[in-house]
């Protein structure tokens, strides 16, 4: 056995699609970027490719490995076999690289596969996943994600949590390292605006995130139907898409909110940035989330957030930064929107305590450090190099 120094090679594991269009301001690529120039390795990532053509590219130092799976089991078998076939590389006089997964099917793949015996792994989890509750999914599901990521939990050589309650209940299943470090926000890019913002960006309140039943953009719609009544030219502007998006329309039309709901689909953080800011808040219902980085980046850039009461959202939106809606009461939504559409002065303290903790909690350089010493520290001592 050798204590490590120098250059560590990584190999990130996701069930998750990257963006098809993988630009440099990606924040999965830029995070990739900044702990290989932390660690001083190669940095392979492995995911499916959705709607991209499966293959690789090339980022130098990150090589973003994209591979055909249409199911759950079918990621497995493609992840293992894009490891396998990584392997080849690895058995030169560089030490075996640290294994990384970004959640618990990742890290299923990661566990099961004939190369994990020699390689420290480092497993993420975030959200409910420990104990899901119906928004992910019926019985069946929850169970067998609670049980693949306790099982996760258990193998694993440590643990990044995404929230200081996810660790707590992590740390009972393992004796190795739990670590809190949360989702990374690029405080520099994310900022308020200038100064009030007009024209055809501007919203009274935005909501970012996937179309699906877990997310409860119903439950807002319809209180936004009880806000228009007293504030009749408030805007709702919601980026995404998703299987719920037809229901979605529906109900905007049936409500007579065509003039107060805008559906702008899936958008770029380009494009989604400038919409942020032009906002007067955020808005946020999951029914179960962990410390969701759409919240954060509205908090980065000064917006008060409302968001459902969930142990998660608990630990990021303080009293003075946002509110705490129970996830279903539309008459409780409908209090809390039209408290801060009411009260410019009051949302404005919000927005300014929600930057301060974002700045001083989650910043992209700090969390992207935290991340790179916790790989270093999984990967100290490892079995000698094959010569």
């Amino acid at each position: 056995m050798t204590t490590t120094q120098g250059p560590i090679d990584v190999v990130l594991v996701g069930s998750s699609p990257w963006s098809a269009e993988l630009s440099d301001d990606d924040l999965n690529l830029r995070t990739a970027h900044a702990l290989a120039e932390r660690l001083g390795g190669r940095f392979d990532v492995i995911v499916p490719a959705g709607p991209a053509m499966p293959g690789r590219i090339d980022r130098d130092p990150v090589r973003v490995h994209r591979v055909e799976a249409r199911s759950r089991p079918g990621f497995l078998l493609a992840a293992q076999r894009a490891l396998r076939e990584l392997r080849e590389p690895w058995e030169t006089p560089r030490r075996p690289p640290a294994l990384v997964s970004a959640d618990p099917l990742a890290a299923l793949a990661v566990e099961t596969s004939r190369i994990r015996r020699g390689h420290p792994h480092v497993v993420q989890i975030q959200g409910e996943v420990l104990e899901p509750g119906p928004g992910y999914g019926g019985p069946v599901r929850r169970r067998m994600l609670a049980t693949a990521t306790r099982f996760a939990v258990r193998r694993a050589d440590a643990v990044r949590a995404g929230s200081r309650s996810l660790q707590h209940a992590a740390a009972r299943l393992t004796h190795r390292p739990v670590e809190f470090i949360g989702n990374r926000v690029d405080t520099r890019v994310f900022r308020p605006a200038d100064g009030p913002v007009a024209g055809p960006d501007a919203s009274d309140a935005i909501m970012i995130g996937g179309l699906h039943t877990a997310r409860n953009h119903r439950t807002v719609v319809h209180a936004w139907a009880r806000v228009v009544r007293s504030h009749p030219d408030a805007v709702l502007t919601i980026i995404g898409d998703g299987p719920r998006r037809p229901a979605l329309e529906a109900l905007v039309s049936c409500l007579g909110l065509t003039a107060n709901v805008r559906l702008l689909g899936r958008m770029p953080q380009a494009g989604v940035l400038p919409l942020l800011r032009a906002s007067r808040c955020l808005v946020h219902a999951s029914v179960a989330d962990g410390q969701p980085r759409a919240v954060l980046e509205g908090m980065a850039c000064g917006l008060p957030v409302v968001c459902s009461d969930l142990p998660g959202h608990r630990e990021i939106v303080a009293p003075g930064a946002g509110l705490l809606v129970p996830a279903e009461d539309i008459a409780a939504w409908t209090g809390a929107l039209t408290t801060v559409l009411g009260d410019p002065q009051r949302a404005a303290a919000m927005g300014r305590a929600g930057r301060a903790y974002v700045v001083e909690h989650h910043d992209f350089e700090t969390n992207a450090d935290r991340m790179a010493e916790l790989i270093r520290r999984v990967a100290a001592v490892v079995p000698q190099p094959v010569s």
